[in-house]
């Protein structure tokens, strides 16, 4: 597993970078916050293909929370059309427990319909959305789509379960790239590289035009962009954690990430904060003719 460019950014010109909505922090600016409604409706009733009429965020950004715990998951909580509940979270790369954290998520909002008294009755469909900057699944779809099947008879044993899981590294898969697909244009927002690509997906959607514009306007106030970077350096740090953890290569993954970080300017003594080598080490790539 490849660490991803840090931190994570939309090529503006000569001007400062877009902030990635891959970005978790950004992400749940984006869509979990009040008055953003309409960008989850849009987003969520393109990966559910059914019409939303109406969205209640559950859990609304709340930014001293965020700022007080850096370990939050930053998923989002909503009730569509007065009754169905989604979780929705975009993560930067599958860990180990991802898989099992996101069922977790799953029973727990499913399980908080049902107070004491209640009869079984009172709980509705639940949903757990993953859109993944990495790759989950052999399959060649970027949309994956599971609940409770019946692997022998192949049958649905009830739709009351129902995890999505989307690869955005898939996208490159699609030769032929159909326009008019909202899904597709959502997801070619997410994993925009250039300002030229998120104008050229907003042109074609008056919603995803409303998205751009609100990133554009955070990408230009200091302390969300000041929040963004202490965000991209911790999910940094956690990655190289979980790979050490894993024993995949770290050598050459922190070797790659110093590099990317001198690069971004960073100095000497908060790299080895972040990646754990050796100011010896630091000094002898930052020294390399190519950096």
């Amino acid at each position: 597993m490849t660490p991803k460019r840090v931190p994570r950014r939309i090529k503006n010109g000569d001007e400062p970078y877009i902030l990635s909505p891959k970005n978790d922090f950004v992400f749940r600016l984006l869509f979990g916050d009040d008055g953003n409604e309409e960008l989850l409706a849009s987003l969520l009733s393109s990966i559910l293909h059914e019409e939303i009429e109406h969205v209640v965020i559950k859990n609304p950004y709340i930014l001293k929370l965020f700022s007080e715990d850096k370990e939050a998951i930053l998923d989002i909580k909503a009730a569509i059309n007065s009754k169905k509940l989604v979780d929705i979270e975009i993560q930067l790369w599958k860990s180990p427990t991802l898989m099992s954290r996101i069922l977790f998520y799953w029973a727990r909002l499913y399980a908080s319909q049902i107070k004491q008294g209640n009869d079984y009755n009172v709980l509705q469909k639940t949903t757990s959305i993953l859109i993944l900057d990495d790759l989950s699944h052999s399959s060649e779809d970027y949309h994956a789509c599971s609940c409770l099947h019946d692997c022998k008879q192949h049958i649905t044993l009830t739709d009351m379960i129902e995890v999505h899981v989307l690869e955005l590294p898939k996208l490159h898969n699609l030769i032929e790239q159909d326009k008019s697909n909202t899904l597709l244009q959502w997801m070619l927002f997410f994993n925009a590289q250039t300002r030229e690509e998120l104008i050229m997906v907003s042109e074609a959607n008056p919603v995803i035009k409303k998205a751009t514009d609100l990133l554009m306007t955070m990408s230009r106030d200091e302390e969300t962009r000041l929040m963004y970077e202490a965000r991209e350096e911790y999910l940094l740090g956690r990655q190289i954690e979980i790979q050490g953890a894993k024993g995949e290569g770290i050598i050459e993954t922190k070797q790659e990430i110093v590099r990317k970080l001198i690069k971004k300017g960073m100095d000497d003594q908060f790299i080895r904060e972040i990646t754990g080598l050796k100011l010896e080490e630091i000094s002898s790539i930052r020294n390399e003719k190519e950096v």
